[in-house]
């Protein structure tokens, strides 16, 4: 008898674990606090790409590397919108193009929450009195170290340029970030490189 008690024992220790696991994942509720929260990050793959201004409601950084920014010209669609084409260097001098070109620096944006990449045409400042494009600079400038968000100002006609408060996380820059393939994805199908393009077109007062 002695030899089978500690095997009687041994198993009846074995129903009383089996016993104590909770019925339901919410009987536990500090061990869910523990577990519930996500750990990992999410690295994303860019693949479909906008282009525009940072929305209100996020924080952003902007890639610091200037490999990953480029001066260009562009063109904003009348309607006000965030509708912009770029302008290859053979239309620049185009007398239909030349008045409205707007020079810019083309940055790689991160947001958070969400981690979404997107392109951003900063204005350059240094010629104009238009407050916000100063505004919209320096957000560019401070989002190269800093968690930075933009907010529109219809008193001030300017942009308020919020710092985050908390945000402790880096960006996850995939680590194949190219500004070409960026480029390439944002402006699929609005590269002004002819005379011909539709939205020039549109400008010269010319049907297709």
């Amino acid at each position: 008898m002695t030899e089978k008690q500690p095997k009687l024992a041994t198993e009846k220790a074995k129903l009383e674990l089996v016993n104590s696991a909770p019925e339901s994942v919410f009987d536990d509720i500090e061990g869910l606090r523990k577990t519930a929260t996500i750990k990992v990050s999410r690295r994303v793959v860019p693949i479909n790409v906008s282009v525009g201004k940072p929305k209100n409601n996020v924080y952003f950084r902007c890639h610091p590397d200037p490999a990953l920014t480029l001066d260009a010209s562009v063109l904003i669609g009348g309607d006000g919108s965030d509708d912009f084409y770029f302008v290859s260097p053979v239309m620049l001098n185009h007398h239909t193009i030349l008045p409205r070109l707007r020079k810019v620096t083309i940055a790689v944006v991160y947001t958070w929450p969400g981690g979404v990449i997107s392109l951003w045409p900063v204005p350059f400042a240094e010629e104009t009195r238009i407050a916000c494009w100063k505004s919209a600079r320096t957000a560019f400038e401070l989002s190269q170290g800093q968690w930075v968000q933009m907010i529109w100002n219809p008193d001030r006609r300017d942009y308020d340029v919020a710092i985050a408060e908390g945000i402790n996380t880096e960006p996850l820059w995939p680590d194949d970030l190219n500004i070409g393939k960026l480029l390439k994805l944002g402006f699929a199908d609005k590269i002004i490189n002819t005379e011909g393009h539709p939205y020039v077109m549109q400008l010269r007062g010319l049907a297709e």
